[in-house]
């Protein structure tokens, strides 16, 4: 009998795997489970529901890049969900890896994702964000390149993608699940915890060729952060329906773990 041990094999044969409760394991969990050494029973159920619910919300085709950030270590919270081969990130500077997410130092902090928005992104169908486990004010870059960016600076959350100038949201948390899309050459749009915080007509212009940084940008002046990520995302854009349920995703997916806020 193949067990468990030997899921790979079944999902290269289109065979669904099962887990220590007997549930059959979506192939592609399976396949970032075993790329990322994940071996937490909870951390693995947790990965394989993400999955579920993000292919039964139509979300998982939109995505480029997720990452999860678990298993606690610089190797693990690497790789990207969606596909373990592309996109997997380089830390730089002293971050900090446990069953929380991730953290950076606000010093020298850095995570390049290798994702390239001139290559992998549309100009006018995009997204991106992050869940964050920390509310505070410090000057930071939650994401981003200097033109396609998230930050929550000295209390103020700003957002553009790929435009000319940055939108003041108004809003002083810094914690919470933030999502920032573009579905069109005049429209991006920005919600916290699946809910709109802002929409606004700014044009679109073409994405600077250069890799997208989480927990700072990557060129000008550094902003690095010092919050505890435990979630973060790069894709095609998403509608507010998608959205909402987005947040829904990746909120249980975070209180399984028990790191939800």
């Amino acid at each position: 009998m193949i067990g468990y041990g030997n899921s790979m094999f079944l999902a290269t044969h289109g065979i669904l795997a099962r887990g220590a409760s007997g549930a059959p394991v979506d192939p592609d969990a399976q396949a970032f489970i075993t790329a990322a050494a994940i071996t937490d029973p909870t951390q693995q159920a947790a990965i394989n529901t993400l999955v579920v619910d993000l292919k039964g919300y139509s979300i998982w085709t939109k995505m480029k890049a997720l990452y999860p950030f678990v298993g606690g270590t610089s190797t693990s919270t690497s790789y990207n969900l969606k596909n373990t081969a592309q996109f997997q990130i380089s830390w730089i500077g002293g971050w900090t890896w446990n069953n929380n997410g991730v953290t950076g130092n606000g010093l020298n902090t850095k995570a390049d994702t290798n994702l390239n928005g001139t290559v992998s992104l549309l100009q006018n169908n995009n997204s991106i964000g992050f869940y964050s486990r920390t509310n505070n004010t410090a000057n930071a870059v939650d994401c981003g390149t200097n033109d396609y960016t998230i930050t929550n600076f000295a209390g103020t959350l700003y957002y553009r993608l790929n435009s000319g100038s940055y939108v003041n949201v108004g809003t002083s948390r810094s914690d919470g699940f933030f999502t920032a899309t573009r579905r069109a050459s005049n429209e991006q749009e920005i919600y916290r915890n699946g809910v709109s915080l802002n929409t606004n007509t700014n044009t679109s212009v073409v994405f600077n060729n250069l890799n997208i940084y989480f927990g700072d940008w990557n060129t000008g002046a550094p902003y690095p952060s010092n919050r505890n990520y435990a979630f973060a995302f790069i894709g095609d854009g998403l509608t507010d329906t998608e959205a909402a349920n987005f947040y829904t995703a990746v909120q249980a997916f975070q209180t399984a773990l028990s790191r939800n806020v």
